[in-house]
């Protein structure tokens, strides 16, 4: 088993010499859909943007609160956090949304 392991790797090492590719462009990749630049979604609010290559508007948005608690019950600082998804595009049937907020800490 080990020596076909041993095997293949060896031979997707050396294919792309025997067939005419430097070694460095057949590991290349191509350009991912995400690197193109955003374009925003004004007809969905302020803070959306495009998805490339969908028709989908999403809005990501959060925030974190922090204290300090003063006195002799040595009692840790309070912390809040909050993380939200916001997709929205349009279907057949009409518009679809989705939203999913995540609260954590101590309130």
């Amino acid at each position: 088993m080990r020596n076909a392991v041993r095997c293949l790797g060896l031979t997707l090492t050396l294919a792309p010499l025997f067939t005419g590719i430097s070694p460095v462009a057949a590991f290349e990749r191509a350009p991912h859909p995400s690197e193109a630049a955003a374009e925003s979604c004004p007809s969905q609010g302020a803070g959306f943007i495009r998805i490339p290559g969908t028709a989908t508007c999403i809005r990501l948005s959060g925030r974190v609160r922090a204290g300090i608690d003063a006195g002799s019950s040595g009692t840790t600082a309070p912390v809040q956090s909050r993380i939200a998804v916001d997709t929205r595009s349009e279907s057949a049937l009409g518009p679809v949304r989705s939203f999913v907020r995540i609260d954590a800490g101590r309130h």
